[in-house]
């Protein structure tokens, strides 16, 4: 039975990440030869989700509103001043926590890959009143960008919500109650819009995921055409609106607690090891009592993240078809993450084995034994948990200016 448990233990901590493994290798082929763009099913039609508690209806901006906001260098921005050049919009807010900083991260790199073409990119905040000029160009100076070529928006409040909503159809709304948590006081669609140089929406695309992006960059690059799922809906008589899943996600969307597991993953990694350092110190004082209580915890705590990140990437493939996150650092960061995460994945095998082997011998009170084969086990399980919380962080939240310098 134990051997059983052990072999079950040992598949479902190898699995999912060589199966994410796999998926970024291939991303990074895809990154360097012409993407794989599937054609969407001829019934994926586009949806939008505008307010809070509204349903999805189907979206079916086909051309932006004439509007009048400021840039970063205080200058007017109209539709007129846009025109004559294809441009690409998305929306954030500077205080934003999450969501707002790998859309600005992919935007980035996106606007690398794209240097020889000549197109602008708009990205508008979701929060005026507290976006003012100053904000704004702060946070593009962030990113080090060319004020011609990417322009950061704000505005009056009424003209910046008549644009999001009524020009592009877009989500953008102020969370209020227990979902206005720092960081995270605004909800807002987090894709990035192609408009065409008359003015004339295009397409949208999920600026989180990064089959969309290699779609887009096609798309602008002239190798494709834009996908039937990313294209605006021409309405004659309006089909009904697709019903939200059960689970809240829209199509093609993780649910929200499903978006919350990376952040609980990492924070079950660091009390992991916060717990091993403490059953470290313990028995070193000759507390065994307290030593095989911390332990005990430690030994849950990972039992627990094995859930959390199971259920994680089975969600991720029932909605978006993933099996993992690819990572997108270029430069020395990529053999280094790599290096990482494979000796991560290696040693997690080796600690479903051995410390449940481990615990068997404590409660068995074979001491030397337990002594011999933890003194092993120990430093490669503290590893492991150390490691899960480095690659979360080399995942989602990579410094630009660190890519920036890993690419030079």
């Amino acid at each position: 039975m134990l051997r059983l448990v052990l072999f079950a233990l040992t598949m479902a901590v190898s699995a999912q990440p060589l199966a994410a493994l796999q998926a970024q290798d291939s991303s990074a082929a895809e990154s360097s030869a012409q993407p794989a763009l599937v054609p969407a099913p001829e019934d994926d039609l586009p949806v939008a989700r505008l307010t809070r508690e509204g349903p999805d209806v189907l979206w079916d901006a086909m051309r932006v509103g004439e509007f009048s906001l400021l840039d970063q260098e205080g200058r007017t921005v109209t539709l007129e001043t846009l025109r004559g050049k294809p441009w690409l919009a998305n929306f954030i807010f500077t205080r934003c926590a999450l969501e707002c900083p790998l859309l600005l991260r992919n935007t980035f790199e996106l606007n690398k890959r794209l240097q020889d073409l000549d197109l602008r990119i708009v990205t508008i905040t979701v929060d005026p009143k507290y976006d003012d000029v100053d904000r704004m160009k702060k946070q593009s100076k962030v990113f080090d960008v060319d004020p011609d070529r990417w322009l950061f928006l704000t505005g009056p409040p009424d003209d910046v919500y008549d644009l999001i909503r009524k020009g592009f159809k877009q989500a953008a709304w102020e969370n209020v109650g227990t979902d206005a948590r720092p960081g995270m006081e605004f909800a807002h669609s987090r894709n990035m819009i192609h408009v065409n140089a008359e003015g004339e929406i295009v397409g949208k695309y999920d600026g989180h995921k990064q089959a969309d992006i290699e779609s887009l960059i096609a798309v602008l690059q002239g190798r494709a055409e834009t996908p039937r799922a990313n294209r605006p809906v021409a309405i004659t008589t309006a089909p009904p609106a697709k019903e939200r899943p059960r689970d809240g996600a829209a199509p093609g969307q993780l649910p929200e607690w499903a978006q919350r597991l990376p952040v609980t993953n990492a924070m079950l990694n660091t009390l992991a090891t916060i717990l091993l350092l403490g059953g470290y110190s313990a028995i070193k004082s000759q507390n065994r009592e307290l030593h095989a209580k911390l332990m005990l915890f430690a030994f849950g705590t990972s039992v627990l993240f094995l859930g959390s990140y199971l259920t994680y990437h089975w969600q991720l493939q029932h909605h978006t078809g993933q099996s993992g996150r690819p990572f997108d650092g270029v430069g020395w960061i990529r053999p280094a993450y790599f290096g990482i995460l494979i000796s991560h994945i290696v040693l997690a095998v080796v600690v479903a084995l051995a410390v449940p082997a481990v615990l068997v011998l404590a409660l068995r009170e074979k001491w030397t034994l337990h002594r011999r084969l933890a003194r092993i086990v120990y430093p490669i399980w503290l590893y492991v948990s150390i490691t899960g919380v480095v690659i979360y962080f080399l995942l989602y939240h990579l410094p630009p200016g660190l890519r920036q310098a890993a690419a030079g």
